[in-house]
């Protein structure tokens, strides 16, 4: 142990104190008071030198071991918070590679804050080249990967939430600003039992979205596609803001957290995964290598009877000709096209080619309901031979083994 600088000035003083005077103590008579006071001063002095060079090497020890006990959990606390500090400066340099704005615990809750980005990327257009519908390009698009759409754009045929009747509106009147990649309603039935819905469910709102915006918003191929593939990640990209809404196995997406990124930097780890998602993905219908089951693995919508090839495929593995829908579906799918958006939007960009299209291609096509099972085509409810001929023409249904699972 070492001793302390002026500890030791003080122990060196009191011992050459102690000597001298005790020495000064001989040059009196030895007896006389001088000489006893002296002797003792001197005696004392050096003896407090020594005790202090022992209790100092002792009660240092004591006293070190003393404040390391008591400052030992300050040290810990102040260690800890430098590693959270540490910790933090990564995450703060992983958001900003990231660009991560916020967390939003629902789509619905996030659906307003970027509706507010949609309107100022389509407000910053100029006129002239708003005016320019062929030129999707120089305008700039709103890319949105979805299932059905229906968490944004809500219950097409019944009232809807403020926000997402926003989205419809704006879609509506900007149809040429937006690039929509639906799931083909063929893969629809892969996410219906995780979530509790009935069969053909999510196929039905699949169609009727793909209806509304070919028959209301004139959306064609350049705006408007099928993916052949289960849904990964809900998506909308308006320049620079980003909206990633996983779909999770055992719940439906629009109730789960929503990721917003910014990022100008096309070279960014969120960029990146949004041009591989969508642009890579979008431009798969000119690749003739890209197919499933012989079957595009993105078909564009530029008709009325693409549409009703997709729903044509709607079949069961085990039976190509039998419809996961129902008779009631197929109804409110006709009722839907022929009635519904007419009564709630007037004149349509685009009519269905026949009163009763759905049925009238099912009967066509020789194609059975859910509840039929093996027993044919709607025995006792064959529509008339001149509204079967009316329908458009169509390929016929695929096999069991192109149904393009």
């Amino acid at each position: 142990m070492r001793l302390k600088p002026f500890t030791v000035v003080i122990v060196v003083m009191a011992a050459l104190a102690g000597t001298c005077v005790s020495l000064l103590s001989k040059h009196f008579p030895t007896g006389t008071a001088w000489n006893i006071l002296l002797l003792n001063i001197g005696s004392g002095l050096v003896a407090t030198a020594f005790i202090s060079i022992i209790l100092d090497i002792f009660w240092a020890r004591e006293r070190a071991r003393v404040e390391r006990d008591g400052l030992q959990p300050f040290l810990d606390k102040f260690q800890g918070f430098a590693n959270q500090l540490t910790k933090l400066e990564g995450r703060l340099e992983a958001f900003k590679q990231l660009g991560l704005n916020y967390c939003h615990a629902s789509r619905q809750n996030a659906l307003q804050s970027f509706l507010n980005h949609a309107r100022e990327m389509i407000g910053d257009i100029p006129a002239a080249k708003a005016q320019d519908s062929g030129c999707v390009e120089c305008r700039g698009t709103i890319n949105i990967v979805s299932s059905s759409a229906r968490g944004l754009m809500g219950y097409l045929d019944r009232e809807a939430h403020e926000v997402q009747k926003a989205w419809r509106m704006l879609i509506v009147t900007h149809p040429k600003n937006f690039r929509i990649l639906l799931t083909h309603p063929a893969f629809a039935h892969l996410r219906q039992p995780a979530e509790e819905r009935s069969s053909g469910d999510i196929e039905l709102e699949i169609l009727k979205t793909a209806v509304y915006l070919h028959c209301v918003a004139d959306m064609r191929q350049q705006q408007l596609r099928f993916y052949r593939g289960s849904p990964t990640v809900f998506l909308i990209q308006t320049k620079k803001h980003i909206l990633l809404n996983p779909y999770p196995y055992g719940k439906m997406a629009m109730d789960t957290l929503c990721l917003e990124f910014e990022s100008e930097n096309e070279g960014s780890y969120v960029a990146g995964f949004v041009s591989m998602h969508f642009n890579h993905t979008w431009e798969f219908i000119h690749q003739d290598s890209k197919r499933v089951d012989n079957y595009p693995l993105v078909e564009g919508v530029n008709g009325f009877d693409d549409i009703l090839r997709a729903f044509g495929e709607c079949v069961f593995l085990n039976n190509a000709k039998r419809l996961r829908l129902t008779r009631h579906q197929v109804e409110e799918l006709d009722t839907f096209a022929c009635k519904t958006i007419q009564e709630k939007h007037g004149g349509l960009q685009n009519s269905p080619p026949s009163q009763n299209p759905f049925w009238g291609y099912a009967e066509a096509n020789g194609l059975s309901c859910a509840e039929d099972g093996d027993a044919g085509t709607h025995s006792g409810e064959q529509r008339s031979v001149q509204q079967a001929e009316s329908t458009v023409p169509v390929k016929a249904a695929p096999s069991a083994s192109s149904t393009g699972r």
